[in-house]
């Protein structure tokens, strides 16, 4: 059980509380508990976690994947942005202006724990072949990707699709949710 008093977040345990004073503790936190989704089926709740933490550090233009997975519903895409004019019409302009993005952003998410590459590669070509050309490509996923595995999807992805791809791991995504203007996201999912 979590709560927050005075700025302070408290993991309640059988035998009273403990306090999380810092943020690298909470984000241990978060991770083990991200850990956990995929044991809990809860892939969907992921998806929208991705989202909303998406949406408040990525871009602010984005649209639900909504369809039967089953069926190619989604082309390997978990959620995307939509066109707006507003991006860029405003030079210091916060909040969704501020991170409208104008070209197609796509982003996949996944809580699969083995072949972790395999998985982004395959994705990544539905994504590329498939739909609106693709500006840049976000893969959100809970398993740790060694950072010489990213670089080489982030070349092959280059080199192949002639776009840039972006892997946030569960330690990064963990991270994330542990500041202050992003935990509410911790807290729902």
């Amino acid at each position: 059980t979590w709560s927050i008093q005075s700025g302070t977040v408290c993991a309640f345990r059988r035998r009273g509380r403990h306090r999380v004073e810092t943020p690298t503790e909470l984000a241990r936190m978060i991770r083990f508990a991200l850990d956990e989704m995929s044991r809990e089926n809860g892939h969907h709740a992921f998806e929208d976690l991705c989202r909303e933490l998406a949406r408040a550090r990525v871009v602010s233009n984005i649209l639900p994947a909504t369809g039967p997975v089953a069926g190619g519903g989604d082309q390997g895409r978990d959620f995307e942005t939509f066109r707006t004019y507003l991006a860029g019409s405003l030079r210091f302009s916060r909040g969704f202006i501020g991170l409208a993005s104008p070209g197609t952003v796509v982003f996949a998410c996944t809580l699969q724990r083995k072949d972790i590459e395999g998985k982004i590669r395959d994705d990544l070509t539905s994504i590329c072949t498939q739909g609106t050309p693709v500006q840049a490509v976000y893969f959100l996923c809970t398993e740790p990707v060694k950072v010489s595995a990213r670089h080489d999807l982030q070349s092959w992805a280059s080199e192949k699709f002639s776009v840039p791809l972006e892997i946030l791991d569960g330690l990064a995504i963990a991270r994330q949710l542990a500041d202050h203007d992003t935990f509410w996201i911790a807290r729902t999912y």
